[in-house]
């Protein structure tokens, strides 16, 4: 028997609260909106601070959220059959093929992530996805090592071209699948396109925030197989920012012999990564998208390496480690928001 866990509809953070602009009742007039609903197989949320209390507000910015989701979906899903990222993924030439400015610019944007991790990060792992059970392929049985071996040989981000807004194979069997990034590119499309001075907005525990006075505070799950009931670890204050979290835990099966695999792929191996790095969250004062891409790529390497990596940059991070006792060490960068 196979135990599954994909338990992708629970975000992995999650706004727990905020302040108040201003506590004076005088001064007070700011309402809190909040909309949400369901996309990329997960959820999504939006809240924001208006002087402007009305539904046909409300109404207009959910139709214009709706609207930009739908199109990245339309984009970048590979669960949608006619979408940009599915129509190439079916090509079995080497033939350019247009697509659209959104979409090549998140393509060109995963190189950057595929070279700071050495080619651990590579959005081209599609078919190995989907060999281990992790795509929208029907799953049958756990792969050979010839199974393994006959898909590596087409696996690379360096089989891929990018020019303007276009997109070619250089071998016809490569598929691609940007979920990595997707999420993060997103909800910068919604914090920017709605603009205002105080706006939070998260879908599927990836998380941006603007504001000119209001803290939002950002809750971390416990990495449980176990934490059904969104149990925090951490809680992180934000104002302006964003807080992506790369895990083990949310999506993965365990075998009849009792071994676990997830969902995270090495490109270089074709195995699940094998590691006591239970989650990594990545907070960046820049947009959305590099802490996701970068919570995959810094997921994928060794923990002295992550460690070099966060003393080197300005890009801070929270590891939470699983201890041999099955406990939880937290490893927290020097300017990671703090607890």
């Amino acid at each position: 028997m196979m135990i599954l866990g994909n338990r992708s509809y629970l975000c992995i953070l999650f706004l727990i609260s905020c302040n108040s602009l201003d506590n004076s009742p005088q001064k007070n007039t700011y309402h809190f909106p909040t909309i949400s609903g369901s996309t990329m197989g997960t959820t999504y949320s939006v809240k924001y601070s208006t002087d402007i209390k009305s539904s046909d507000d409300i109404k207009q910015n959910r139709n214009k959220i709706e609207e930009i989701l739908s199109d990245v979906n339309m984009q970048m899903s590979t669960y949608i059959a006619d979408s940009e990222i599915s129509e190439f993924n079916r090509m079995k030439t080497t033939e350019w093929m247009d697509i659209s400015e959104d979409f090549a610019f998140v393509v060109q944007s995963s190189f950057e992530y595929y070279k700071l991790s050495d080619g651990l990060y590579d959005i081209t792992v599609m078919p190995l996805v989907n060999l281990w059970g992790f795509g929208p392929d029907k799953f049958i049985d756990i792969p050979t090592t010839t199974n393994i071996d006959s898909v590596l040989a087409f696996i690379g981000q360096d089989l891929i071209e990018v020019e303007s807004n276009r997109i070619r194979k250089k071998d016809p069997r490569v598929q691609i699948d940007l979920s990595s990034i997707a999420k993060g590119f997103a909800v910068d499309k919604i914090i920017e396109s709605l603009n205002y001075d105080n706006i939070f907005v998260e879908i599927g525990g990836e998380v941006r925030s603007k504001s000119n006075e209001k803290i939002w505070k950002v809750g971390i799950n416990t990495p449980s197989i176990d934490n059904i009931s969104n149990e925090i670890e951490y809680i992180a204050p934000i104002k302006n920012g964003s807080i992506a979290t790369s895990g083990n835990y949310r999506n993965f099966y365990i075998d009849k012999d009792n071994r676990f695999y997830h969902h995270e792929i090495n490109p270089l191996t074709g195995y699940p990564i094998m590691s006591k790095l239970a989650s990594i969250s990545i907070f960046t004062e820049t947009s959305c998208m590099e802490a996701d891409g970068l919570a995959t790529a810094l997921y994928m390497m060794e923990v002295n390496d992550i460690n070099s990596f966060f003393e080197e940059t300005d890009i801070e991070g929270l590891m939470i480690l699983v201890e041999p006792d099955m406990s939880f060490k937290k490893i927290v960068s020097e300017n990671f928001p703090k607890n």
